[in-house]
């Protein structure tokens, strides 16, 4: 009888009876993975498994690893059945806490949520979420391990779909491409038809360098990202051009807010951009379902403690009205792949060809603007270009410059010189960088330039505000100024590199380092703007470094996610930081010697001190900040 008992066992195993992974079979009725089936890429479109287009709308996790309160089988039950989801995307960062942590703890995190998304019959997105580092390489050895088990154990389940890096940021396409073409290998390996989704350069805005060279398969789309509150028409365009090189496009993150996922809440840019990926029936998935204390977060802080789904956050409340809004709805497959395949061809052949239309119109117009604007500038250029010239002959005096210095001082506050102009860099109309004659009052004409990693905050010293390209570095892009980041955030960091005696300025998002700040049309007026545009090494590119005064007494650190502005008050010493958060404080002699720890403070008051030269170290609570050091003058 055992015997009997144990062979009827090791079949029931066989075929699942014991099993609780959800298999082609039983996803629940009319959910969208029951209509769909797996799914697959024909040309640029996400098609189910008939051959139909179909567009998939969804949210993301936020890191598990610090918001794990937030995912449970009941928040998931409220955004099937409430909101309408058809994806849910599971975001493993990489490290930061993540995977290479405890690797065996999180793929059973995953697995959990794979099958949980497969009982409620929706789409489940796992995403190694490559953030930091940003090569994708740093870690392959474990990415491939981590693919080869999650195609191994998931790969034949109709409702999931494979990310393999989620931003590669400082990096070019070449390499994100060897990484890319080593993982896919290793999953096709063991499975040869999920879609896997590629993520791009430039925290996945470059699409369209990655669809002028596409890696080699089947079922491939590409990652674009986009934040509606610093990616716009341009960052569209990009997207366009890849779609008219016949690269699949998945949105597979995208956010409300500033690209840092905070502040600058647009939600009418967001609908723009929902509007032009449902017209080409691009899925999405939102940034992120969390109850963080920032923008981007759909949920109110405090709402994952009290389990309270409902508790939506403005931009909470927008996506779930999108999600649902002019949803394109699913048709089910009636088994005969051939007819559906060929409906679904002319279906693709006439949207193909009204979209192209629709696209080449479109593209055809912008070209028409482009090429007259382009026209229109270097008319402008040279015209410009003769008349300087013919005034320079006619005129005696030269442009003249102040005294300039040759080396860049730490911390130092400079006025910046344009070599064309002799004008000098300055904030107007409260945020746009342009130039104009210089004030020696004006202290919006004055920057303090603070390195970190080889890289230079460049600090209005009127507003304390960074100098941002805002991740745009097309020719022409506006410079502004924001508050620094809560983040390290690469469109605040800007590589000064010397020209024999001048300066040209990039900005650390620009991973080609090939455009540079200029003044736009090589203008000599005051209040003509200042650009990032494609280095020429003309004299509109280069500046010059007029010093102005070194900080002491009062001075202002570059804390990671506030200024801290020590300050002298009655023989006192404090430090307040911007943003009122509480830090952790360590004083020391020159020679190392501790004199005084002080937690939990916003206010540190070192009147007991000596008089002489200190080191202060300044840190978060959270123990992860980037320790920063002040020589005190008292």
């Amino acid at each position: 009888m055992l015997k009997f008992l144990s062979k009827w066992i090791l079949c029931a195993l066989a075929i699942g009876l014991f099993s609780t992974n959800i298999n082609a079979q039983n996803y629940p009725a009319n959910s969208p993975v029951a209509l769909n089936g797996k799914l697959k890429v024909s040309g640029t479109q996400l098609v189910n498994e008939c051959g139909n287009p179909i567009q998939l709308r969804g949210m993301s996790t936020h890191g598990p690893q610090w918001f794990r309160n937030c995912y449970s089988e009941s928040s998931l039950d409220v955004l099937v059945k409430d909101w309408g989801i058809s994806i849910f995307r599971l975001a493993m960062y990489v490290e930061e806490q993540g995977y290479i942590t405890n690797p065996s703890g999180w793929r059973q995190w995953i697995d959990s949520y794979v099958d949980y998304c497969g009982q409620r019959g929706i789409y489940c997105l796992i995403d190694w979420h490559v953030l930091n580092p940003g090569n994708p390489n740093a870690h392959k050895d474990d990415a491939i391990e981590f693919w080869k088990y999650m195609s191994q154990k998931h790969g034949q389940k109709a409702h999931v779909l494979y990310e393999i890096c989620n931003e590669p940021n400082g990096v070019g396409w070449s390499d994100v491409k060897n990484y890319a073409t080593d993982v896919v290998k290793a999953i096709r390996d063991n499975n040869d038809n999920t879609v896997i989704i590629i993520g791009t350069p430039t925290w996945s805005q470059d699409v369209d360098i990655a669809s002028s060279d596409k890696v080699n398969g089947t079922n491939i789309m590409y990652t674009l990202h986009f934040y509606a509150g610093s990616h716009r028409g341009e960052l569209r365009s990009k997207a366009q051009s890849a779609l008219n090189n016949n690269a699949p496009i998945f949105v597979t993150e995208f956010g409300t807010s500033h690209a840092s996922g905070d502040a600058n809440y647009s939600p009418d840019e967001t609908k723009t951009w929902i509007s032009w990926l449902n017209e080409r029936k691009i899925s999405w998935v939102c940034w992120s379902f969390s109850d963080k204390g920032e923008v981007s977060a759909t949920l109110v802080p405090g709402s994952c403690n009290s389990r309270n789904w409902s508790n939506l956050s403005e931009c909470g409340q927008l996506i779930k009205g999108l999600i649902s809004e002019n949803k394109i709805p699913f048709t089910a497959c009636d088994g005969n792949n051939n007819n559906g395949g060929d409906q679904n061809q002319n279906n693709n052949n006439n949207g193909g060809d009204q979209n192209q239309n629709n696209n080449n119109n479109g593209g055809d117009q912008n070209q028409n603007n482009n090429n007259n604007g382009g026209d229109q500038n270097q008319n402008n250029n040279n015209n410009g270009g003769d008349q300087n010239q013919n005034n320079n002959q006619q005129q005696d005096d030269p442009v003249s410059y102040p005294t300039l210095v040759q080396n860049i001082n730490n911390g130092d506050v400079y006025r910046i010189v344009n070599k064309k102009s002799g004008k000098v860099m300055t904030i107007e109309n409260g945020s746009d960088l342009k130039q104009a004659k210089r004030d020696e009052n004006d202290k919006k004409q004055m920057f303090r330039l603070k390195e970190t990693d080889g890289y230079y905050f460049m600090q209005n010293d009127d507003t304390k505000f960074m100098l941002t390209n805002k991740y745009v570095n097309n020719d022409g892009t506006k410079i502004s100024q924001e508050e620094i980041s809560e983040y390290d955030n690469p469109s605040q960091k800007w590589s000064i590199k010397k020209v024999n005696e001048w300066f040209t300025f990039s900005n650390k998002s620009d991973y080609s380092a090939s455009k540079v700040l200029s003044v736009e049309n090589a203008s000599k007026q005051d209040n003509a703007d200042i650009v990032i545009f494609t280095s020429n090494n003309q004299d509109e590119q280069l500046w010059g470094l007029e010093y102005v005064y070194t900080p002491t007494a009062v001075d202002n650190i570059l804390f990671k996610d506030c200024v801290l502005t020590p300050t002298v008050i009655s023989n006192e010493f404090h430090i307040v930081t911007s943003t009122g958060e509480e830090t952790i404080v360590d004083i020391y002699t020159p020679n190392g010697v501790h004199c005084k720890h002080i937690e939990k403070e916003c206010t540190y008051d070192v009147s007991d001190l000596a008089k002489g030269n200190y080191i202060v170290v300044v840190s978060g609570l959270d123990g992860n900040r980037i320790l920063t050091q002040l020589i005190i003058k008292k």
